[in-house]
């Protein structure tokens, strides 16, 4: 083959490759991400205020001050230890998974001398496109393993509703840096390889999405939980469960070899934990806030006007009707995920600030969109491939997307209106809903007496319905 006819053939190739429906919208949410970046952040200067400031607290005391004792003045949120020390309250997952772009940012910084002290503009705009590289990253990772059950187009629709359509799109663009985005990447990297554990039965696979579950862990300690899918993937009868149980034991020392790699990202926390409280386990919290078990809050999690899922989410019932077709057609996916979700959702449900403080919309539900994914992409495949009466298809299908694009247009326009404080982002109400429903033309000093505010220290002490 001369060389004209080789770069013929690989120009052939890459075409029907990028000619692929979903490769087609991956590239559209690349080039979109590309040139919208800028439009949805508000911040003058930096993105690291509130709980974000919290999880970059370990590399500014590590990198920049060079002191885990944390005595510099910075307003930090420590909690005392029982050695008398103080830390930070959240974990230091959120820190690792900055670090590549901080060290990318401290680089810039210093090559062209800008203030060295990690709030420069270098390390916001490094930190704040690395945290929407990890969406993108984490969407190719959902259009792979979505790919190994669905065919190109149901695919394609399901990744570009799943971003446009969901408040995935407000925390990839808006608040980037938060924990969501984050889990998400990480929660599609995770899936993609006990999938394929499962289709090749090599372990390589296992020690992947082991680092994986340990990394999720270490940013949110209860993402624990999706180590319950590995456990039940493909498994509907009491039988088949006993089987995966031998599955493991037969593992022997490679289980444990899965076991040690899913806390090599822990042990840096419990050693800075010993060390500076006495003690490899420390619950940073406090007192003052932790779960209320025998009172979740299901209705207002799902349901309320300041923060209720289906609310500022209502294109997640697709996905809870995706789930209940699973139940009949898919059981051996339907119960890892709806197992997965469900006590997730119980956890959520119980903590004491159920809305979980400034955001938009369920926040705490972001990152499960990676495995929730797979039962809206099986709602789409229903509709158009699988439903055989052709008037039940056709007003379905037509149902679907008037609503699937009324919810993208909503999201976003919602995304717009928290950009510029025309929401609020702990406060809303029945009434504050409908005043700004798909309106801009808003009276800010009428819309402030429309807020209701949470009573946070009632919260503490249990009075948490609304």
């Amino acid at each position: 083959m001369n060389n004209l006819e080789h770069n013929i053939e690989f120009r052939t190739l890459l075409l029907k490759k990028l000619y692929k429906p979903s490769v087609m919208v991956y590239v559209f949410i690349c080039l979109f991400s590309i040139m919208t970046f800028k439009f949805w952040i508000n911040w003058s200067q930096h993105p690291f205020s509130m709980d974000v400031d919290q999880y970059y607290s370990y590399l500014i005391a590590k990198f920049i001050h060079n002191d885990f004792t944390f005595h510099f003045d910075h307003h930090f949120w420590l909690v005392p230890t029982p050695s008398g020390m103080h830390v930070p309250k959240v974990t230091m997952g959120m820190a690792i998974m900055y670090a590549p772009f901080f060290v990318i940012g401290n680089n810039i910084a210093y090559a062209f001398d800008y203030d060295g002290l990690g709030y420069s503009a270098p390390y916001a705009w490094s930190i704040h496109l690395g945290s929407i590289l990890y969406v993108i990253i984490g969407l190719w990772y959902c259009r792979k393993f979505l790919l190994l059950f669905f065919n190109e187009w149901v695919v394609a629709v399901s990744m570009i509703l799943i971003l446009f359509g969901t408040n995935l799109f407000y925390y990839t663009y808006k608040e980037s840096e938060m924990t969501h985005g984050h889990l998400f990447f990480l929660f599609s990297v995770f899936i993609y390889h006990v999938l394929k554990w499962q289709q090749t039965k090599k372990i390589k696979y296992v020690y992947y999405f082991s680092f994986f579950a340990g990394l999720a862990a270490l940013v949110r300690p209860t993402e624990i939980l999706i180590l319950l899918f590995p456990l039940f993937i493909y498994v509907s009868t009491f039988k088949e469960f006993k089987e995966r149980i031998y599955e493991l034991k037969q593992m022997k020392w490679k289980l444990a070899v899965a076991v040690l790699i899913f806390f090599l990202p822990i042990i840096p926390q419990l050693i800075f934990w010993k060390i500076h409280t006495g003690q490899f386990l420390f619950f940073s919290y406090g007192s003052q806030e932790g779960f209320f078990f025998a009172d979740p809050q299901f209705v207002n999690v799902l349901f309320s006007w300041r923060k209720g899922w289906f609310i500022y989410t209502p294109i997640m019932l697709l996905t809870i009707i995706g789930l209940v077709i699973m139940y009949f057609k898919w059981r051996k996916m339907f119960i890892p995920i709806a197992l997965y979700f469900l006590l997730n959702l119980y956890l959520i449900c119980c903590w004491w600030d159920w809305g979980y403080g400034g955001s938009f919309g369920m926040r705490a539900l972001v990152q499960c969109y990676a495995f929730l994914i797979i039962p809206f992409a099986f709602f789409i495949n229903w509709i158009f491939n699988t439903l055989k009466n052709r008037i039940l298809k056709l007003i379905i299908g037509i149902t679907f997307i008037a609503f699937s694009s009324f919810c993208c247009y909503l999201n976003i326009f919602q995304t717009y209106l928290l950009k510029h404080a025309l929401m609020h982002w702990d406060s809303m109400t029945k009434e504050a809903y409908f005043y700004t429903f798909l309106t801009s033309d808003i009276d800010r000093v009428y819309l402030e007496t429309l807020f209701e505010h949470p009573n946070y220290d009632e919260m503490r002490k249990g009075n948490r319905d609304e």
